[in-house]
């Protein structure tokens, strides 16, 4: 997981006064961010990534690959393939 400050970031503004005592160049602006929790694996040298899979779609999946398994067994055939992506 990336790490993301919800430390405030400060920018600095060139040419801008401050609206109290009107000094230039010495503002800046602040963005507080608090960063959604997001959990994904990712390749240092080629940067591809990939996000955890849903468990609802996993257990559905799951599912799906055991009622394949049983319709198997009923016909009397023996094995499945399976392609994975």
């Amino acid at each position: 997981m990336r790490y993301q400050s919800s430390r405030p970031k400060r920018q600095f503004l060139a040419g801008v006064r401050c609206p109290k005592c009107q000094v230039l160049d010495a503002v800046v602006q602040i963005n507080v961010v608090t960063p959604a929790p997001d959990e994904y694996i990712e390749c240092t040298l080629c940067g591809h990534s990939e996000h955890r899979p849903d468990p609802d779609e996993i257990s559905a999946k799951n599912h799906l690959e055991d009622q394949i398994n049983r319709d198997a067994m009923a016909t009397g055939t023996s094995g499945t393939v399976k392609f994975k992506p």
